[in-house]
C-alpha cells in the first residue's frame, strides 16, 4: 500500500514538472508550425493563436524530423506565407527556432523573413546565412538602423540541425542543437513590427534568398528570447503542455508525445 501510494506522488510529480516545463514554453509563443497539420494549401498553427500559414509557392510536404516538414523546391519570393497580423509584430525580444536541412550549404537563403530587405529593413526581423551560404546572417530592425549577426556557422550540409536565433535586448545568440553557437553582444531597441506577410523558407522580393532544396520542420517564434535550458526542452520535443483552443491543462495521457530522431 505505502509502495503504491509513493509510486503515485512520484508519478503525480513527474506529470506536475514536465507540464510546468512544457507550460512555460507556451509562454508568449507566437507561431508555432509543426507541418503535420496540413489541409490543402493550408498549413494549421499549433500555437493557438489562429496564424494559419499558407503553401503560395515552391514548396512540398515532405517526411522531416518529426513527422513532415517542408521542402523549398525553387526560387521565388513566396513559398509559405504567414499573412500579416498584429501578433506577429514583435518588439523588444525575439526567438525564432526551427529545424534545418539543407542539400548543400553554397547559397544565401534565409528560413524566416519579415520583410528584412525591401523598404521595411527598420520594422523587420528574419534569420538565414549568407556570404555564398558561409555565415549566419540574423536580421532584427531597429530605431538606430537594422542590427545583424554575421558569422561563420559550422552547419553541416544534409543533415538536421536545430537552430535557434534569439534577442534579450543586450545580444543576439544562435544556438544550434542546444549549444550556444555564436553571439554578438550589442544593445538597441529591437522593432519588428511591419505590416508584411512572414515568410517562412524565401524573402519578399529577394528570390535570390529563397531556401531552395532546404527542409524546414518545427518552426517557431517566441516575442521573448528563451534561455539555454528552454531552447534544450524545445529541441526534445512537444511545446505544447494546453490544448490550443481552451489553454487548460491536459492529462498526462493527452500530452501528444512524438518521436525525436538524433
Amino acid at each position: 500500500m505505502v509502495r503504491s501510494i509513493m509510486f503515485s506522488l512520484l508519478t503525480i510529480l513527474m506529470f506536475i514538472t514536465v507540464s510546468t516545463l512544457m507550460a512555460a514554453l507556451e509562454d508568449d509563443l507566437v507561431v508555432y508550425f509543426t507541418f503535420d497539420d496540413v489541409d490543402g494549401k493550408t498549413i494549421r498553427d499549433s500555437s493557438g493563436n489562429g496564424l494559419d500559414a499558407n503553401i503560395v509557392a515552391n514548396t512540398e510536404i515532405v517526411e522531416g524530423k518529426n513527422g513532415d516538414a517542408i521542402k523549398i523546391t525553387a526560387e521565388g519570393a513566396d513559398c509559405v506565407n504567414v499573412p500579416a497580423d498584429d501578433k506577429l509584430k514583435i518588439s523588444g525580444e525575439i526567438t525564432m527556432a526551427a529545424w534545418i536541412w539543407m542539400e548543400a550549404w553554397n547559397n544565401n537563403s534565409q528560413w524566416f523573413d519579415k520583410n528584412c530587405h525591401n523598404g521595411g529593413e527598420h520594422t523587420s526581423y528574419g534569420i538565414g546565412v549568407f556570404g555564398d551560404g558561409n555565415s549566419y546572417n540574423m536580421f532584427l530592425g531597429s530605431d538606430q538602423n537594422r542590427q545583424h549577426l554575421n558569422k561563420p556557422h559550422s552547419l553541416k550540409a544534409k543533415t538536421w540541425h536545430y537552430v535557434v536565433g534569439t534577442y534579450d535586448g543586450s545580444a543576439i545568440k544562435i544556438y544550434v542543437d542546444g549549444k550556444l553557437d555564436v553571439e554578438d553582444s550589442k544593445a538597441f531597441k529591437f522593432t519588428g513590427t511591419n505590416d508584411q506577410d512572414l515568410r517562412i523558407g524565401c524573402s519578399k522580393d529577394r528570390p535570390q534568398y529563397t531556401f531552395e532544396n532546404g527542409m524546414i520542420d518545427d518552426a517557431a517564434i517566441w516575442s521573448r528570447a528563451l534561455n539555454e535550458g528552454e531552447i534544450s526542452q524545445a529541441m526534445g520535443g512537444e511545446l505544447l503542455a494546453v490544448t490550443p483552443k481552451n489553454k487548460v491543462a491536459t492529462t498526462w495521457g493527452n500530452i501528444k508525445q512524438r518521436n525525436i530522431a538524433y
